[in-house]
């Protein structure tokens, strides 16, 4: 098990566990649209080990976390502070088995929805667009086709015209396509091909 769950509230500590860099321009982003409190409603696909999931709660969101893993949901529940708990809610379901998401003004999905199986990509990206509200915001990653993990049949990789198409009916605030060799998580040699997206639905 990771060690560094073991310290309550530690994701809460942002210097040592910053979120994503796109998340925390759709954060700055979302700031200037109006939206009352009551409809402040983001959807973090994927959210894994809570770290993004825990900024959007400090900035005051109502946040539904959705992970395939159990136990990420179990830990996020464990490790966040009894003044959030009425901001959460939780969710355990794949990104093939989602049929719908409720309309929110903030979808994140931080190195998540190249996951998603090729075959049922195209539906949930259906799902996430149409529950973004007007003026919502997207932000998240994507996958090229020049990613060393390319040959993986069950993960979805996209070209940069392709990227294009999926946003069409967004204005794209921030993007960064980044191609270069590093590592993974685990240490391991990897050439990273990755999308850095914030959009706003039009």
């Amino acid at each position: 098990m990771n060690n560094s769950w073991n310290t309550h509230y530690h994701y809460f500590d942002q210097k040592k566990h910053p979120p994503a860099a796109t998340l925390c321009n759709a954060i700055a982003l979302s700031r200037k649209v109006q939206i009352s409190q009551q409809d402040k409603l983001a959807i973090d696909l994927g959210c894994g080990n809570g770290v993004d999931t825990f900024a959007l709660l400090q900035d005051k969101w109502n946040v539904l976390a959705v992970d395939k893993q159990n136990e990420a949901l179990s830990r996020i529940k464990e490790n966040t502070p009894d003044t959030y708990q009425e901001q959460l809610q939780l969710s355990l379901n794949s990104f093939e088995n989602i049929e719908e998401l409720p309309n929110c003004q903030l979808i994140n999905a931080t190195f998540s929805l190249p996951f998603c199986h090729p075959d049922h990509f195209d539906k949930l990206w259906n799902i996430i667009t149409s529950s973004i509200t007007k003026k919502g915001i997207f932000s998240g990653h994507f996958f090229g086709i020049n990613d060393s993990w390319n040959s993986n049949l069950e993960m979805t990789f996209h070209t940069q015209k392709q990227i294009t198409e999926l946003f069409n009916r967004f204005d794209i605030e921030y993007y960064n396509e980044i191609e270069k060799q590093g590592k993974t998580i685990s240490g391991k040699e990897k050439y990273w091909h990755v999308f850095h997206i914030v959009a706003q639905k039009k």
